[in-house]
């Protein structure tokens, strides 16, 4: 890790981050970018290359030191060391040794001089559809984000053997800039009762043919049973399993509506999906609570 200072007390990284915040930067829309793959990941530091090529936006870097990746939204609830380094492209960060979600915590609670307008988690390495959604920790830090009442995009690229995260960091650009100007936008991703949204961004890695588009659909699963045969014993029974692969091969497919996240990355679309913050359905307690209530 290139590291600007030694490691130091959280009240030094605090006054460091603080000292770097001019009055005109203050002004700009604020982008805090976090990841699960560590300060020093390529995918964080191709997103971070483009969006700080736009002078518009105060781009700041809080991630963790380390590869966190697989530990959801933990976070650490005894003493935190920060220190200031650099990402591999050379852009000033905070590292935090700790989890993604320590990072956005930090980041929001004590490390800037004013709350961001939005969170952006990535380019993870590796896509997470499905039932990784729970694991990731690029997905984590992006829920830890909404949670505080931040919208945050969670942007990863899928597995393969020439994975570029340029298509990923180029749209996740244009996203971010529709949401700045958008007041629509806004509005739907910062959703209602202080309980904003997060999208869940995911680019295939193409073994062939070439990306095919963006869809919005919803999450898919990647096995599910559909049913039951009757074993050669009595009393058991075989489960009838269906599979999606959580992969992202064939961009030369012609399927047109992908259904699910799965669907779209195994079809050479990137996915695009809307997450709530927690498993409470919105919109539906006031209406459920007079046939629950006592």
């Amino acid at each position: 890790m290139r590291r600007r200072n030694a490691w130091f007390t959280v009240a030094a990284a605090v006054a460091v981050t603080i000292a770097g915040a001019t009055p005109a930067l203050a002004q700009k829309f604020r982008v805090l970018v976090g990841n699960d793959d560590g300060v020093e990941a390529a995918g964080l530091a191709e997103l971070v290359r483009v969006l700080a090529a736009d002078s518009s936006l105060e781009v700041a870097v809080f991630a963790p030191a380390t590869n966190q990746s697989g530990t959801a939204d933990r976070f650490t609830t005894g003493p935190l060391r920060v220190a200031s380094v650099e990402t591999a492209g050379g852009y000033p960060a905070v590292a935090v040794e700790g989890f993604p979600a320590d990072g956005i915590l930090f980041g929001i609670l004590q490390g800037l001089p004013r709350r961001p307008d939005l969170v952006v988690s990535g380019i993870n390495q590796g896509q997470n559809i499905g039932e990784l959604v729970t694991l990731s920790g690029t997905v984590g830090a992006a829920l830890t984000a909404a949670r505080l009442g931040v919208p945050a995009f969670a942007v990863s690229q899928g597995l393969g053997a020439n994975v570029s995260y340029e298509a990923a960091a180029r749209y996740t650009y244009q996203l971010v800039d529709r949401y700045r100007g958008s007041a629509t936008f806004r509005s739907r991703l910062r959703g209602t009762g202080g309980r904003p949204k997060i999208l869940n961004i995911n680019f295939p890695t193409c073994v062939e043919g070439s990306l095919r588009g963006v869809r919005a659909v919803p999450l898919g699963r990647s096995q599910r049973v559909v049913g039951y045969d009757e074993g050669s014993s009595a009393g058991v029974w075989d489960p009838v399993v269906v599979k999606t692969p959580l992969g992202s091969t064939s961009c030369s497919s012609t399927l047109r509506d992908p259904a699910t996240d799965l669907e779209a990355m195994s079809n050479g679309f990137a996915s695009v999906t809307p997450l709530n913050v927690d498993l409470t359905s919105d919109g539906v307690i006031r209406p459920i609570a007079r046939f629950v209530q006592q």
